[in-house]
């Protein structure tokens, strides 16, 4: 009971941390980053990854979590997106390298700087980001990611954006969006990855 008082009063941005290292543990973009890690070592690099983001978010975006704390969405308006490094800095993101380990942080930042470069490039500067959106493997199914993002674009409507951008790494999150309102943009694989990234857009 204790363990659980304690995690509910963590900061949003920490508890969005943990949610979001459980939920891409085995993603196809971690396990490229970390490839060779093991999955314990994985799982700590994505704690302190996501833990920064998700920092960066709560100052210059937004944070949502469910009520459940099973389910975390983190986002950026389109005049942050990217952030940038001062704003980085800010936030502690300039850790990253040294807290989850250079290489993976290379590997991240060469794969993100094309697909959310895409991004970036074609969408207007109203728009929305959702930088990540996680939900654990024991909950998926039941409805929370739509929750999760119906909630974030309240939050960006309410700030003034009018289009909302994702990307997924995962062919089985292509259908799921698209059954959530977002259409497809583009599909690239990310050479210096190898990865297959999927940009979409929802408008409505």
């Amino acid at each position: 009971m204790r363990l659980i008082r304690i995690f509910i009063t963590m900061a949003p941005h920490i508890r969005a941390g943990q949610i979001l290292a459980d939920a891409f543990l085995h993603y196809p973009l971690m396990l490229h980053a970390f490839e060779g890690r093991t999955e314990e070592s994985r799982h700590r690099g994505l704690r302190q990854l996501y833990t920064r983001c998700a920092s960066g978010a709560s100052l210059y975006g937004g944070v949502v979590i469910n009520d459940t704390n099973d389910g975390a969405l983190i986002w950026l308006p389109g005049d942050s997106f990217p952030l940038g490094l001062p704003r980085e800095i800010r936030a502690g993101m300039g850790l990253i390298p040294f807290t989850v380990g250079p290489r993976a942080t290379l590997r991240l930042v060469r794969h993100d700087a094309v697909s959310e470069g895409w991004v970036r490039e074609h969408a207007g500067e109203k728009m929305g980001y959702i930088w990540c959106l996680g939900v654990a493997a024991s909950q998926r199914g039941k409805g929370y990611s739509r929750a999760l993002i119906d909630r974030a674009i309240e939050q960006m409507r309410a700030q003034g954006m009018d289009s909302f951008w994702l990307k997924t790494e995962d062919p089985k999150n292509v259908t799921i969006y698209q059954r959530q309102g977002f259409e497809l943009m583009h599909t690239m694989i990310v050479p210096s990855s190898g990865i297959q990234s999927w940009m979409m857009r929802r408008i409505t």
